[in-house]
């Protein structure tokens, strides 16, 4: 004979199984809640933009030694291969290098200042430097020769070319280190420091030799900065109007075997107007101005 069942059996079973259903329907939805926001972060992780460091002064010009490479000083291209790496050396210009040349304090003779690999200011320049921003640009130069610049500047725009600054100051603690960057990197491939720094001379100015180390100078670019830029309009107004702003070519194609430099058609120096129209007259190249030849 068979158990009748009760209401209060068939009340119990219904609530075990309402409570049964709403167990599954929770852990399906958390399963569920889980799988979504595992592909959302996946998702948002793939498409995230990477936030860039803020680029400090120093670090631009970091930048323009390597985007510039072969503007200034000497042919400059890639740091030497290394065959083995090992532990960077002591720095080999240290902070307190004397230089052979005092920076002027006087004006006229600041605007003659012949720097090069044999004449060089010490690391104390930086100290005496009143630098500026040539307006428009990001580009340093000592305030006198910035204001200067933007005269020749506007004066070339007035004739539509446009004299885009590239290459200013460079601190005399960013050429120490570039410089040391090429002598360790011959070490590292086994040549002796004697021939080490004869290499690395070729290719990079030692600090304090440089003009763009005490802001007296432009690299100048329009559509290219290579040799090319020999035949552009900008260079061709240069040689026929920057004289008049105070401006000469630096190094001169005929004058590397002086200079030691390689011709330069975009590296323009500050002299001073009386300066400039003298030495562009001359033919001369500063060191032979100066008669230091």
């Amino acid at each position: 004979m068979s158990r009748k069942t009760s209401k209060s059996d068939n009340f119990f079973s219904n609530k075990v199984a309402v409570t049964f259903t709403a167990i599954l329907i929770l852990a399906g939805l958390f399963v569920a809640a889980f799988f979504l926001t595992t592909f959302i972060v996946e998702k948002v992780g793939d498409n995230d933009t990477p936030v860039l460091p803020e680029i400090t002064l120093e670090d631009k010009s970091e930048q323009q030694e390597v985007t510039t490479s072969g503007k200034s000083e000497s042919p400059e291209t890639t740091a030497p291969e290394t065959t083995q790496k090992q532990e960077t050396t002591a720095p080999v210009v240290q902070d307190n290098t004397p230089g052979n040349v005092d920076y002027p304090s006087d004006d006229a003779s600041w605007k003659l200042i012949c720097l090069n690999r044999s004449r060089y200011v010490g690391s104390e320049v930086e100290n005496q430097i009143n630098l500026s921003y040539v307006a428009g640009s990001g580009e340093l130069m000592d305030s006198r020769a910035a204001a200067a610049y933007e005269k020749m500047y506007d004066a070339a725009a007035g004739d539509g070319i446009y004299l885009t600054p590239c290459s200013g100051y460079r601190s005399y603690s960013t050429q120490k280190r570039l410089y040391n960057e090429f002598f360790n990197e011959y070490l590292y491939q086994g040549y002796s420091e004697e021939e080490a720094h004869n290499l690395t001379s070729k290719r990079r100015n030692p600090p304090g030799s440089s003009e763009h180390n005490i802001g007296i100078c432009m690299d100048i670019i329009c559509a290219s900065s290579s040799a090319n830029f020999q035949n552009t309009k900008a260079y061709a107004w240069l040689d026929a109007h920057a004289h008049e702003y105070g401006f000469i070519l630096r190094y001169p194609e005929d004058k590397v075997s002086v200079t030691g430099v390689k011709f330069e058609p975009w590296h323009w120096r500050y002299v001073g107007v009386e300066n400039a129209a003298s030495i562009k007259n001359s033919g001369l190249c500063l060191e032979e101005y100066l008669g230091l030849a």
